[in-house]
């Protein structure tokens, strides 16, 4: 799990280092929604995602396409928050036994 931690935090960092030297909103609006998606996908393996993330994204992506840029940057940042929340929650939780993962 240490290991996992560690590419969470190295991954967190290379993405926040790509999305400060974006310059416009659409630049800025791609990143955040390539960030969630990543950070979701981390969430999926440990088996944690959380209901709403992928509509998030989905509505970001949507907003994107339609060039309303403020509106997909608020989703997707809506929808990172709730993934680094959900791996957030798996780490705390970790140790505790979940009788529906049997």
């Amino acid at each position: 799990m240490k290991i996992i931690s560690y590419f969470l935090i190295i991954l967190l960092q290379i993405f926040s280092v790509n999305f400060a030297m974006s310059n416009t909103l659409e630049e800025k609006s791609s990143a955040l929604i390539k960030e969630a998606k990543s950070t979701n996908k981390i969430a999926i393996k440990l088996k944690n995602e959380w209901r709403d993330v992928r509509k998030l994204i989905k509505k970001a992506s949507k907003a994107h396409a339609d060039k309303d840029y403020k509106k997909s940057i608020n989703f997707a940042e809506q929808a990172l928050n709730q993934a680094k929340m959900s791996i957030e929650q798996h780490n705390k939780q970790k140790g505790n036994y979940r009788f529906l993962d049997d």
